[in-house]
């Protein structure tokens, strides 16, 4: 019995050392990567606006620029955008210590400063000018940036991702051709995206109210575009 369980284990052991000594050979591959742009004219607009406002007393300062934000959302109502396209984008109260610039010094006294912006989405990205001069004239003495783009993006995305999948094997094969072999089967496929803007006009803190103006702005939107990268890895056909 002992005999026999020795040879099985000597089979066994040969056995597994074959097995072992094989190796597995990866195929040759090609890998390549493509990108693609698909463009379009932005077709709404993104606004935020608002009022920083500094009083002697936070009471004075939380409601000056409630009503300011107040008159300056109403102005833009009446220029077609609708409420649900209005949202709060941030609302601060801090206190500080006023400071002398003829002095050069801090008085001792304390001030309150109230900062509140809104974002509003134009749909119609003609009226961007006058949304900007309304809420200007209203009261807001900051916009600190006007952005365009495309709403819906999906069919940017596919455009843009069949051309990113036709360059990459495009490039493929030519390199096929370079070193004269041929493509494989196809082993793997990536990708990436990324959407960019072309501004033609950005503004920051055009500002208005009681210390500045509220003419109707030149607004360009640019173009709104969308990149895609594909990567394919091929077998070198034998």
């Amino acid at each position: 019995m002992r005999s026999f369980f020795t040879v099985l284990l000597l089979i066994t052991m040969s056995a597994s050392g074959i097995a072992t000594a094989e190796t597995y050979e990866y195929p040759a591959t090609i890998s390549s990567t493509g990108t693609g742009t698909a463009s379009a004219e932005p077709d709404v607009a993104s606004v935020t606006f608002g009022v920083s406002i500094t009083r002697s007393t936070p009471d004075a300062a939380v409601s000056e620029a409630a009503a300011i934000v107040e008159a300056a959302m109403a102005a833009a109502r009446s220029e077609g955008i609708r409420g649900e396209d209005m949202q709060t984008t941030s609302y601060d109260l801090w206190v500080q210590e006023v400071w002398d610039e003829y002095e050069y010094d801090y008085t001792g006294e304390m001030e309150y400063v109230v900062t509140h912006y809104v974002k509003a989405d134009i749909r119609d990205i003609s009226k961007v000018g006058d949304v900007l001069s309304a809420v200007v004239g209203a009261g807001a003495n900051s916009i600190n940036g006007v952005y365009f783009y495309v709403e819906d993006t999906q069919s940017l995305y596919e455009t843009a991702r069949l051309r990113a999948a036709e360059h990459a094997r495009d490039k493929a094969e030519q390199l096929a051709g370079a070193f004269d072999v041929e493509l494989g089967r196809l082993t793997g496929i990536s990708e990436w995206s990324n959407n960019y803007y072309d501004y033609g006009m950005a503004y920051d803190n055009y500002g208005g109210g009681a210390y500045g103006y509220a003419e109707i702005p030149p607004v360009t939107p640019g173009s709104f575009s969308i990149s895609v990268e594909v990567s394919a890895t091929y077998e070198i056909a034998e």
